[in-house]
Protein backbone atom coordinates (compact mmCIF):
# COMPACT_ATOMS: atom_id res chain seq x y z
CA UNK A 1 0.00 0.00 0.00
CA UNK A 2 1.28 3.45 -1.25
CA UNK A 3 1.19 6.59 1.24
CA UNK A 4 -1.70 7.44 3.08
CA UNK A 5 -2.73 11.12 3.37
CA UNK A 6 -5.52 13.62 3.33
CA UNK A 7 -7.14 16.36 4.50
CA UNK A 8 -9.56 14.91 7.26
CA UNK A 9 -9.11 11.49 8.89
CA UNK A 10 -12.25 10.53 10.47
CA UNK A 11 -11.69 7.98 13.45
CA UNK A 12 -15.29 5.83 13.22
CA UNK A 13 -18.17 5.83 10.54
CA UNK A 14 -20.65 5.76 12.53
CA UNK A 15 -23.62 8.18 12.71
CA UNK A 16 -21.48 11.17 13.62
CA UNK A 17 -18.76 9.83 11.51
CA UNK A 18 -20.00 9.03 8.04
CA UNK A 19 -22.22 12.32 8.38
CA UNK A 20 -18.63 14.25 9.22
CA UNK A 21 -17.25 12.43 6.24
CA UNK A 22 -20.14 13.70 3.65
CA UNK A 23 -19.51 17.20 5.32
CA UNK A 24 -16.01 17.89 4.68
CA UNK A 25 -15.90 16.08 1.15
CA UNK A 26 -18.72 18.58 0.51
CA UNK A 27 -16.27 21.29 0.89
CA UNK A 28 -13.83 19.71 -1.23
CA UNK A 29 -11.45 18.16 1.59
CA UNK A 30 -10.37 14.48 1.00
CA UNK A 31 -11.06 12.31 3.40
CA UNK A 32 -9.78 9.06 4.92
CA UNK A 33 -12.37 7.30 6.98
CA UNK A 34 -11.09 4.63 9.20
CA UNK A 35 -14.16 2.28 10.07
CA UNK A 36 -13.16 -0.89 12.68
CA UNK A 37 -16.99 -2.86 11.45
CA UNK A 38 -17.57 -4.24 8.05
CA UNK A 39 -20.62 -1.08 7.78
CA UNK A 40 -21.41 2.37 8.37
CA UNK A 41 -23.66 3.93 10.47
CA UNK A 42 -23.59 2.20 13.54
CA UNK A 43 -25.65 1.53 16.38
CA UNK A 44 -27.84 4.59 14.73
CA UNK A 45 -29.19 1.74 12.03
CA UNK A 46 -31.02 0.55 15.01
CA UNK A 47 -32.93 4.23 14.95
CA UNK A 48 -35.98 5.66 13.37
CA UNK A 49 -35.56 9.13 13.23
CA UNK A 50 -33.45 12.28 14.68
CA UNK A 51 -34.34 16.02 16.25
CA UNK A 52 -35.09 19.15 14.51
CA UNK A 53 -36.85 22.28 15.05
CA UNK A 54 -38.84 24.33 12.70
CA UNK A 55 -38.50 21.77 10.02
CA UNK A 56 -41.07 22.01 7.14
CA UNK A 57 -42.87 19.23 8.65
CA UNK A 58 -43.20 20.70 12.19
CA UNK A 59 -44.77 23.86 9.72
CA UNK A 60 -46.91 21.44 7.96
CA UNK A 61 -47.89 19.71 11.34
CA UNK A 62 -48.88 23.05 12.98
CA UNK A 63 -46.40 22.22 15.91
CA UNK A 64 -45.99 25.10 17.83
CA UNK A 65 -41.94 25.16 18.37
CA UNK A 66 -39.81 27.99 17.74
CA UNK A 67 -35.64 27.17 17.83
CA UNK A 68 -36.16 30.26 21.07
CA UNK A 69 -38.69 27.97 22.83
CA UNK A 70 -36.43 24.50 22.00
CA UNK A 71 -32.91 26.75 22.95
CA UNK A 72 -34.74 27.77 26.24
CA UNK A 73 -36.23 24.82 27.45
CA UNK A 74 -33.20 23.04 26.76
CA UNK A 75 -31.29 25.07 28.66
CA UNK A 76 -33.57 25.31 31.52
CA UNK A 77 -33.98 21.55 31.36
CA UNK A 78 -29.70 21.47 32.06
CA UNK A 79 -29.88 23.90 34.43
CA UNK A 80 -27.45 25.83 32.33
CA UNK A 81 -24.54 23.25 32.86
CA UNK A 82 -24.16 22.35 29.19
CA UNK A 83 -22.12 24.59 26.46
CA UNK A 84 -24.85 27.12 25.82
CA UNK A 85 -23.26 27.85 22.39
CA UNK A 86 -23.01 23.99 21.30
CA UNK A 87 -26.38 23.66 22.04
CA UNK A 88 -27.74 27.04 20.26
CA UNK A 89 -25.66 26.13 17.45
CA UNK A 90 -27.03 22.23 16.69
CA UNK A 91 -30.61 23.81 17.52
CA UNK A 92 -30.17 26.81 14.82
CA UNK A 93 -28.88 23.67 12.05
CA UNK A 94 -31.42 20.74 12.77
CA UNK A 95 -34.12 21.95 10.45
CA UNK A 96 -31.10 22.47 7.21
CA UNK A 97 -29.86 18.93 8.33
CA UNK A 98 -33.25 17.64 7.40
CA UNK A 99 -33.35 19.58 3.83
CA UNK A 100 -29.97 18.25 3.59
CA UNK A 101 -30.29 14.64 3.65
CA UNK A 102 -33.29 14.76 1.92
CA UNK A 103 -31.09 16.03 -1.20
CA UNK A 104 -29.93 12.54 -0.69
CA UNK A 105 -32.96 10.94 -1.70
CA UNK A 106 -34.29 10.67 2.55
CA UNK A 107 -37.83 10.97 3.22
CA UNK A 108 -39.63 11.79 6.09
CA UNK A 109 -42.65 10.12 7.32
CA UNK A 110 -43.68 13.32 9.85
CA UNK A 111 -42.59 15.23 13.25
CA UNK A 112 -44.00 12.80 16.26
CA UNK A 113 -43.62 12.68 20.15
CA UNK A 114 -42.58 9.69 21.62
CA UNK A 115 -44.88 10.38 24.75
CA UNK A 116 -47.65 12.09 25.37
CA UNK A 117 -45.72 15.29 27.47
CA UNK A 118 -42.70 15.38 25.04
CA UNK A 119 -42.39 18.03 22.22
CA UNK A 120 -43.11 16.90 18.85
CA UNK A 121 -39.61 16.71 17.55
CA UNK A 122 -38.95 13.45 16.33
CA UNK A 123 -38.55 13.38 12.71
CA UNK A 124 -39.03 9.23 11.47
CA UNK A 125 -37.39 8.45 8.54
CA UNK A 126 -39.32 7.03 6.10
CA UNK A 127 -39.05 3.50 4.89
CA UNK A 128 -39.17 3.12 0.79
CA UNK A 129 -42.45 1.52 -0.45
CA UNK A 130 -44.26 1.70 3.70
CA UNK A 131 -46.49 4.90 5.18
CA UNK A 132 -45.82 2.82 8.35
CA UNK A 133 -43.03 3.34 11.08
CA UNK A 134 -40.16 0.93 10.99
CA UNK A 135 -37.58 0.05 14.01
CA UNK A 136 -34.38 0.44 11.60
CA UNK A 137 -35.49 3.05 9.52
CA UNK A 138 -32.27 5.28 9.76
CA UNK A 139 -30.51 2.68 8.31
CA UNK A 140 -31.58 4.36 4.95
CA UNK A 141 -30.53 7.45 5.69
CA UNK A 142 -26.71 6.14 6.63
CA UNK A 143 -26.72 4.32 3.64
CA UNK A 144 -27.67 7.65 1.75
CA UNK A 145 -24.75 9.43 3.85
CA UNK A 146 -22.35 6.33 2.51
CA UNK A 147 -23.12 6.68 -0.66
CA UNK A 148 -23.02 10.39 -1.06
CA UNK A 149 -19.64 10.20 0.59
CA UNK A 150 -18.20 7.62 -1.70
CA UNK A 151 -19.51 9.08 -4.48
CA UNK A 152 -17.33 12.82 -3.55
CA UNK A 153 -14.34 10.43 -3.36
CA UNK A 154 -14.18 9.50 0.72
CA UNK A 155 -11.51 6.59 1.31
CA UNK A 156 -13.76 4.39 3.56
CA UNK A 157 -11.46 1.64 4.94
CA UNK A 158 -13.68 -0.89 6.66
CA UNK A 159 -11.96 -3.64 9.81
CA UNK A 160 -9.31 -0.93 9.87
CA UNK A 161 -8.72 -0.25 13.68
CA UNK A 162 -7.32 3.39 14.59
CA UNK A 163 -4.60 3.07 17.40
CA UNK A 164 -2.91 5.83 17.76
CA UNK A 165 -3.70 9.89 17.00
CA UNK A 166 -0.22 11.84 15.97
CA UNK A 167 0.63 15.25 16.98
CA UNK A 168 3.84 17.42 16.56
CA UNK A 169 4.53 20.87 18.57
CA UNK A 170 0.89 20.55 19.62
CA UNK A 171 -0.68 19.70 16.35
CA UNK A 172 -2.54 16.96 14.39
CA UNK A 173 -0.22 15.30 12.32
CA UNK A 174 -1.63 11.36 11.56
CA UNK A 175 -2.84 8.12 12.52
CA UNK A 176 -2.02 5.03 13.56
CA UNK A 177 -3.87 1.92 12.29
CA UNK A 178 -4.22 -1.71 11.77
CA UNK A 179 -5.62 -2.45 8.47
CA UNK A 180 -8.30 -5.34 7.53
CA UNK A 181 -5.01 -7.38 6.66
CA UNK A 182 -3.62 -6.92 9.96
CA UNK A 183 -0.98 -4.65 9.00
CA UNK A 184 -0.03 -1.18 10.78
CA UNK A 185 0.45 1.64 9.17
CA UNK A 186 0.39 5.91 9.06
CA UNK A 187 -1.76 8.21 7.40
CA UNK A 188 -0.99 11.72 7.31
CA UNK A 189 -3.49 14.22 7.64
CA UNK A 190 -4.07 18.39 8.79
CA UNK A 191 -7.42 17.84 10.94
CA UNK A 192 -8.43 14.68 12.67
CA UNK A 193 -11.96 13.70 13.46
CA UNK A 194 -13.09 11.14 16.43
CA UNK A 195 -16.31 9.68 16.37
CA UNK A 196 -15.80 6.35 17.95
CA UNK A 197 -19.52 6.16 19.65
CA UNK A 198 -18.29 6.01 23.51
CA UNK A 199 -18.16 3.07 25.76
CA UNK A 200 -21.14 1.49 25.94
CA UNK A 201 -19.52 -2.05 25.20
CA UNK A 202 -17.21 -1.74 28.36
CA UNK A 203 -18.15 -2.75 31.62
CA UNK A 204 -14.78 -1.59 33.21
CA UNK A 205 -14.89 1.72 32.06
CA UNK A 206 -18.61 1.64 32.96
CA UNK A 207 -18.24 0.56 36.43
CA UNK A 208 -14.96 2.97 36.75
CA UNK A 209 -16.84 5.79 35.22
CA UNK A 210 -20.42 5.51 36.43
CA UNK A 211 -20.58 3.35 38.95
CA UNK A 212 -22.62 0.25 37.42
CA UNK A 213 -22.14 -3.18 37.75
CA UNK A 214 -23.06 -4.19 33.57
CA UNK A 215 -25.36 -7.28 34.00
CA UNK A 216 -26.02 -6.68 37.79
CA UNK A 217 -27.57 -3.37 38.15
CA UNK A 218 -27.50 -1.92 35.03
CA UNK A 219 -28.79 -3.50 31.95
CA UNK A 220 -27.88 -1.48 28.55
CA UNK A 221 -27.50 -2.12 25.40
CA UNK A 222 -23.80 -3.49 24.63
CA UNK A 223 -23.45 -2.79 20.65
CA UNK A 224 -20.72 -4.73 19.78
CA UNK A 225 -17.39 -2.75 19.14
CA UNK A 226 -17.96 0.21 21.58
CA UNK A 227 -15.31 0.19 23.60
CA UNK A 228 -14.21 3.50 24.26
CA UNK A 229 -11.01 3.58 22.14
CA UNK A 230 -11.73 6.81 20.74
CA UNK A 231 -12.22 8.65 24.35
CA UNK A 232 -8.91 6.80 25.09
CA UNK A 233 -6.82 8.11 22.37
CA UNK A 234 -8.37 11.76 22.91
CA UNK A 235 -7.02 11.30 26.66
CA UNK A 236 -3.67 10.28 25.68
CA UNK A 237 -3.28 13.15 23.79
CA UNK A 238 -3.90 15.73 26.00
CA UNK A 239 -7.76 16.26 25.57
CA UNK A 240 -10.06 17.28 28.77
CA UNK A 241 -11.73 14.27 30.72
CA UNK A 242 -14.93 15.09 31.36
CA UNK A 243 -17.27 12.99 33.71
CA UNK A 244 -19.56 10.89 30.95
CA UNK A 245 -23.14 9.99 31.84
CA UNK A 246 -25.35 6.80 30.48
CA UNK A 247 -28.06 7.35 28.69
CA UNK A 248 -30.48 5.96 31.23
CA UNK A 249 -33.62 4.40 30.82
CA UNK A 250 -34.77 1.52 32.45
CA UNK A 251 -35.72 -2.39 31.61
CA UNK A 252 -37.05 -5.40 32.12
CA UNK A 253 -34.48 -7.76 31.18
CA UNK A 254 -35.27 -10.81 28.88
CA UNK A 255 -39.07 -9.02 28.29
CA UNK A 256 -38.24 -5.36 27.01
CA UNK A 257 -37.94 -5.10 23.17
CA UNK A 258 -38.58 -8.89 23.08
CA UNK A 259 -42.02 -9.85 24.71
CA UNK A 260 -43.25 -6.83 23.41
CA UNK A 261 -46.81 -7.09 24.47
CA UNK A 262 -45.95 -8.47 28.08
CA UNK A 263 -43.01 -5.52 28.36
CA UNK A 264 -45.97 -2.84 26.94
CA UNK A 265 -48.15 -3.49 29.45
CA UNK A 266 -45.83 -3.95 33.02
CA UNK A 267 -44.84 -0.19 31.53
CA UNK A 268 -48.24 1.29 32.20
CA UNK A 269 -48.95 3.78 35.08
CA UNK A 270 -50.08 0.86 37.75
CA UNK A 271 -48.15 0.15 41.21
CA UNK A 272 -44.65 0.11 41.36
CA UNK A 273 -42.57 -0.69 44.46
CA UNK A 274 -38.91 -1.62 45.87
CA UNK A 275 -37.55 -4.91 47.73
CA UNK A 276 -38.78 -2.79 50.66
CA UNK A 277 -42.60 -2.88 49.50
CA UNK A 278 -42.61 1.18 48.93
CA UNK A 279 -43.44 3.23 46.23
CA UNK A 280 -40.74 5.76 45.06
CA UNK A 281 -42.37 7.60 42.22
CA UNK A 282 -45.73 9.04 41.19
CA UNK A 283 -46.17 6.15 38.45
CA UNK A 284 -47.59 8.91 35.62
CA UNK A 285 -44.26 9.19 34.73
CA UNK A 286 -43.26 6.39 33.58
CA UNK A 287 -43.36 6.70 29.62
CA UNK A 288 -40.89 9.25 30.49
CA UNK A 289 -37.94 6.13 30.52
CA UNK A 290 -35.39 8.66 31.60
CA UNK A 291 -36.84 10.08 34.72
CA UNK A 292 -38.58 6.52 35.19
CA UNK A 293 -34.89 5.01 35.17
CA UNK A 294 -32.90 7.93 37.27
CA UNK A 295 -35.79 6.99 40.24
CA UNK A 296 -35.11 2.92 39.91
CA UNK A 297 -31.44 3.53 40.07
CA UNK A 298 -31.69 5.10 43.30
CA UNK A 299 -33.49 2.20 45.18
CA UNK A 300 -32.00 -1.08 46.73
CA UNK A 301 -30.52 -3.23 44.87
CA UNK A 302 -31.06 -0.58 41.45
CA UNK A 303 -34.66 -2.73 41.11
CA UNK A 304 -38.24 -1.94 41.13
CA UNK A 305 -41.27 -4.17 40.55
CA UNK A 306 -44.46 -2.98 38.73
CA UNK A 307 -47.55 -5.29 39.52
CA UNK A 308 -50.74 -5.54 37.97
CA UNK A 309 -53.65 -8.57 38.49
CA UNK A 310 -56.13 -10.15 36.42
CA UNK A 311 -58.55 -7.30 37.11
CA UNK A 312 -56.53 -4.67 35.56
CA UNK A 313 -55.58 -6.80 32.45
CA UNK A 314 -59.42 -7.46 32.03
CA UNK A 315 -60.07 -3.45 31.85
CA UNK A 316 -56.77 -3.38 29.29
CA UNK A 317 -58.68 -6.05 27.40
CA UNK A 318 -62.18 -3.33 27.52
CA UNK A 319 -60.23 -0.15 26.83
CA UNK A 320 -56.98 -0.89 25.67
CA UNK A 321 -54.17 0.04 27.29
CA UNK A 322 -53.07 3.84 29.04
CA UNK A 323 -50.12 4.53 27.20
CA UNK A 324 -49.11 3.61 23.62
CA UNK A 325 -45.67 3.98 22.44
CA UNK A 326 -45.34 5.17 18.73
CA UNK A 327 -41.71 2.49 17.97
CA UNK A 328 -44.27 -0.42 19.55
CA UNK A 329 -47.49 0.81 18.44
CA UNK A 330 -49.01 -1.73 21.49
CA UNK A 331 -52.30 -1.05 22.02
CA UNK A 332 -54.05 -4.37 23.17
CA UNK A 333 -53.14 -6.95 24.63
CA UNK A 334 -54.53 -9.96 22.89
CA UNK A 335 -51.20 -11.02 22.79
CA UNK A 336 -50.44 -11.41 26.25
CA UNK A 337 -51.43 -15.13 27.26
CA UNK A 338 -49.55 -16.14 24.16
CA UNK A 339 -46.22 -14.25 24.97
CA UNK A 340 -46.51 -15.12 28.53
CA UNK A 341 -46.68 -18.76 28.35
CA UNK A 342 -43.73 -18.29 25.76
CA UNK A 343 -41.74 -16.66 28.47
CA UNK A 344 -42.64 -18.69 31.53
CA UNK A 345 -41.37 -21.44 29.29
CA UNK A 346 -38.41 -20.75 28.27
CA UNK A 347 -38.96 -20.23 24.41
CA UNK A 348 -37.07 -18.36 22.42
CA UNK A 349 -38.74 -15.50 21.06
CA UNK A 350 -39.01 -14.76 17.26
CA UNK A 351 -36.14 -12.04 16.43
CA UNK A 352 -37.39 -8.76 15.19
CA UNK A 353 -36.66 -5.22 15.48
CA UNK A 354 -34.22 -4.63 18.55
CA UNK A 355 -34.88 -8.07 20.19
CA UNK A 356 -31.54 -8.97 19.01
CA UNK A 357 -29.51 -7.33 21.61
CA UNK A 358 -31.22 -9.44 23.90
CA UNK A 359 -30.65 -12.41 22.96
CA UNK A 360 -28.63 -13.15 25.98
CA UNK A 361 -31.03 -11.54 28.48
CA UNK A 362 -33.57 -14.00 27.11
CA UNK A 363 -31.21 -16.75 28.62
CA UNK A 364 -32.85 -15.64 32.45
CA UNK A 365 -36.59 -15.96 32.36
CA UNK A 366 -36.46 -14.44 35.60
CA UNK A 367 -38.48 -11.20 35.58
CA UNK A 368 -41.36 -11.41 35.44
CA UNK A 369 -43.62 -13.20 37.80
CA UNK A 370 -47.20 -14.58 38.63
CA UNK A 371 -48.55 -15.99 41.59
CA UNK A 372 -51.64 -16.47 43.21
CA UNK A 373 -51.81 -14.76 46.47
CA UNK A 374 -49.06 -11.80 47.71
CA UNK A 375 -47.12 -14.33 49.85
CA UNK A 376 -46.14 -16.61 46.73
CA UNK A 377 -45.27 -13.31 44.80
CA UNK A 378 -42.97 -11.88 47.81
CA UNK A 379 -41.26 -15.24 48.13
CA UNK A 380 -40.20 -15.16 44.07
CA UNK A 381 -39.68 -11.20 44.31
CA UNK A 382 -38.38 -11.25 47.60
CA UNK A 383 -39.97 -8.23 47.98
CA UNK A 384 -40.83 -7.52 51.84
CA UNK A 385 -44.54 -8.94 52.27
CA UNK A 386 -45.75 -6.83 55.35
CA UNK A 387 -44.47 -3.64 53.34
CA UNK A 388 -46.24 -4.66 50.53
CA UNK A 389 -49.78 -5.53 51.86
CA UNK A 390 -49.67 -1.69 53.76
CA UNK A 391 -48.88 -0.61 50.48
CA UNK A 392 -51.35 -1.99 48.47
CA UNK A 393 -53.87 -1.10 51.16
CA UNK A 394 -52.83 2.56 50.87
CA UNK A 395 -53.22 2.17 47.14
CA UNK A 396 -56.55 0.58 47.39
CA UNK A 397 -57.35 3.17 49.79
CA UNK A 398 -56.35 6.35 46.76
CA UNK A 399 -58.21 4.37 44.52
CA UNK A 400 -61.61 5.64 46.07
CA UNK A 401 -60.24 9.01 47.12
CA UNK A 402 -56.24 10.38 46.36
CA UNK A 403 -53.17 9.60 46.13
CA UNK A 404 -51.88 11.86 48.78
CA UNK A 405 -48.34 10.32 48.84
CA UNK A 406 -47.35 11.35 45.14
CA UNK A 407 -50.46 13.00 43.53
CA UNK A 408 -51.14 10.70 41.05
CA UNK A 409 -54.23 11.32 38.70
CA UNK A 410 -57.04 9.07 40.06
CA UNK A 411 -57.83 7.89 36.59
CA UNK A 412 -54.34 6.07 36.27
CA UNK A 413 -55.13 4.83 40.13
CA UNK A 414 -56.09 0.88 39.52
CA UNK A 415 -56.77 -1.47 42.43
CA UNK A 416 -55.46 -4.51 43.22
CA UNK A 417 -57.80 -6.69 45.12
CA UNK A 418 -56.69 -10.39 44.38
CA UNK A 419 -56.92 -12.96 41.70
CA UNK A 420 -53.86 -14.02 39.77
CA UNK A 421 -50.72 -11.65 39.88
CA UNK A 422 -48.12 -10.21 37.73
CA UNK A 423 -44.96 -8.31 38.25
CA UNK A 424 -42.23 -7.32 36.73
CA UNK A 425 -39.07 -6.40 37.75
CA UNK A 426 -37.29 -3.54 36.19
CA UNK A 427 -33.32 -2.50 36.59
CA UNK A 428 -31.67 0.82 34.92
CA UNK A 429 -30.85 0.69 31.28
CA UNK A 430 -29.58 2.82 28.35
CA UNK A 431 -28.30 3.18 24.87
CA UNK A 432 -24.39 3.62 26.01
CA UNK A 433 -22.33 6.48 27.37
CA UNK A 434 -22.95 10.16 26.56
CA UNK A 435 -19.87 12.25 26.57
CA UNK A 436 -15.99 12.09 28.23
CA UNK A 437 -14.06 14.61 26.38
CA UNK A 438 -14.60 18.70 26.32
CA UNK A 439 -15.46 20.63 23.13
CA UNK A 440 -16.11 23.48 22.12
CA UNK A 441 -19.48 24.83 19.78
CA UNK A 442 -16.53 24.01 16.86
CA UNK A 443 -16.13 20.34 18.38
CA UNK A 444 -12.69 21.35 18.32
CA UNK A 445 -11.17 19.40 21.36
CA UNK A 446 -9.91 21.14 24.28
CA UNK A 447 -7.55 20.66 26.54
CA UNK A 448 -7.28 20.96 30.79
CA UNK A 449 -6.65 24.60 30.51
CA UNK A 450 -10.30 25.26 28.21
CA UNK A 451 -7.57 25.19 24.78
CA UNK A 452 -7.92 23.59 21.85
CA UNK A 453 -6.00 21.23 20.53
CA UNK A 454 -5.37 22.24 16.82
CA UNK A 455 -6.91 19.93 13.64
CA UNK A 456 -8.52 17.76 16.83
CA UNK A 457 -11.96 17.38 16.42
CA UNK A 458 -14.83 14.93 18.18
CA UNK A 459 -18.33 14.50 17.79
CA UNK A 460 -21.43 12.21 18.30
CA UNK A 461 -21.66 10.13 21.73
CA UNK A 462 -17.51 11.12 22.41
CA UNK A 463 -18.20 14.40 22.69
CA UNK A 464 -22.17 14.70 23.76
CA UNK A 465 -21.92 16.46 26.92
CA UNK A 466 -24.30 18.91 25.76
CA UNK A 467 -27.75 16.80 28.15
CA UNK A 468 -25.86 17.71 31.65
CA UNK A 469 -26.78 14.53 34.10
CA UNK A 470 -29.94 13.57 32.13
CA UNK A 471 -31.02 13.02 28.53
CA UNK A 472 -33.43 15.32 27.29
CA UNK A 473 -36.36 12.86 26.05
CA UNK A 474 -38.67 15.77 26.48
CA UNK A 475 -37.29 16.61 23.37
CA UNK A 476 -36.80 12.99 21.58
CA UNK A 477 -34.79 12.43 18.84
CA UNK A 478 -31.77 14.57 20.25
CA UNK A 479 -28.92 10.90 20.19
CA UNK A 480 -29.02 10.39 16.65
CA UNK A 481 -30.05 14.54 16.24
CA UNK A 482 -27.14 15.62 17.97
CA UNK A 483 -24.44 12.27 16.46
CA UNK A 484 -25.89 13.72 13.12
CA UNK A 485 -25.91 17.61 13.40
CA UNK A 486 -22.15 17.25 15.61
CA UNK A 487 -20.77 15.34 13.11
CA UNK A 488 -21.93 17.79 9.76
CA UNK A 489 -20.95 20.88 12.05
CA UNK A 490 -17.29 18.70 13.12
CA UNK A 491 -17.06 17.93 8.80
CA UNK A 492 -17.46 21.34 7.92
CA UNK A 493 -15.12 22.88 10.95
CA UNK A 494 -12.11 20.62 10.23
CA UNK A 495 -11.95 21.96 6.73
CA UNK A 496 -12.64 25.38 7.65
CA UNK A 497 -9.45 25.34 9.57
CA UNK A 498 -7.42 23.90 6.87
CA UNK A 499 -8.92 26.85 4.95
CA UNK A 500 -8.19 29.39 7.71
CA UNK A 501 -4.91 31.58 8.47
CA UNK A 502 -4.62 29.85 11.45
CA UNK A 503 -3.42 26.42 9.50
CA UNK A 504 0.25 26.37 8.61
CA UNK A 505 1.74 22.98 6.54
Amino acid sequence: MGKLEADVIIIGGGASGITAAAAAAEKDASVILLEKGSTTGGAANMGMGFFAVESKYQKAQMVDLTKEDAFRFFMEYTHWRTDARLVRRYIEQSASTIEWVESMGIGFLGVYKYFEKSKQTWHVVKTQGSNAPAERAASNLFRALTERAEELGVKIMYQTKATKILAENGRVTGVEFVNADGESLTAECNSVIVATGGFGDNPKMIAENMGYQWGKDLHSFRIPGLVGEGLKMLWDLGAEKTAPVMELTYTTPGVTDVYKTLSETMRQPNLMVNLDGKRFINEEIMNNTVFTGNAISRQRERAAFTIINDEILDSYRKTGLDYITFHHNIKQVDKWEKELESYLSGAQAEESGLSMLHNEEQKQPDNLFTAETLEELCEKTGIDLESLRKTIAEYNEAAVSADNLFFKQHRYIKALKGGTYYAARHYPAGYGSLGGVAVNDKLEVLNPGGKKIPGLYACGTDACGIFGDSYCFYLPGNTMGFAINSGRIAGIEAVNYIDSDEFVE
